[in-house]
């Protein structure tokens, strides 16, 4: 009877991780962690980001957001921090809307919009973020579901599971 019971205890610990491992199996898609470097692919600038599955939206930490206008359209120049460096990086990119932000137990804000090149490992694609002075979090960058539908998997008990993008490495992760 003990031994029935410590078997039963047994594959009650061991269960969900084939569980785990059978479902990224099967979806084919790559496992990520809670947190993660992202990677501004164009500007070759990263950041450590936490993948956040309950927030529909991307967010990025910028400071010094002034809008302006080129070639009769909206755009941004803003400013985020080279997490290398320390020092504060310059960037102009379009504004591709505004959108509104609903926080729990917050009312809801309006955040300018950008639509940029990033990756987290091997994946790589062209997603919005929100701009918004997230020096007060403990992660400069927020992953929303807009970049992980039908791209990854998260593995909420690991961090930092894949290697950062780097150009004309296709085995990044």
């Amino acid at each position: 009877m003990k031994r029935i019971i410590l078997l039963m205890a047994l594959l009650s610990c061991i269960a969900p991780a084939f569980a785990f491992a059978a479902t990224t199996a099967e979806s084919g898609l790559p496992v990520i962690g809670a947190v993660e470097m992202l990677t501004l692919v164009k500007d070759k600038l990263q950041f450590p980001a936490r993948i956040d599955t309950g927030a529909q939206t991307s967010s990025l930490s910028a400071v010094g957001i002034q809008p302006f206008e080129r070639d009769g359209k909206r755009w941004l120049r803003f400013k985020v921090q080279d997490t290398g460096s320390g020092k504060l990086v310059q960037l102009e990119m379009a504004l591709e809307r505004m959108a509104k932000i609903k926080r729990h137990g917050a009312l809801a804000t309006e955040r300018p919009v950008i639509s940029i090149v990033v990756s987290i490992g091997s994946i790589k694609q062209k997603c919005e973020f929100s701009l918004v002075d997230r020096s007060d979090y403990e992660y400069p960058a927020l992953i929303g579901r807009n970049f992980l539908n039908g791209k990854a998997v998260v593995d909420v008990s690991q961090e930092y599971l894949v290697h950062p993008f780097k150009e004309g490495n296709p085995n990044a992760n």
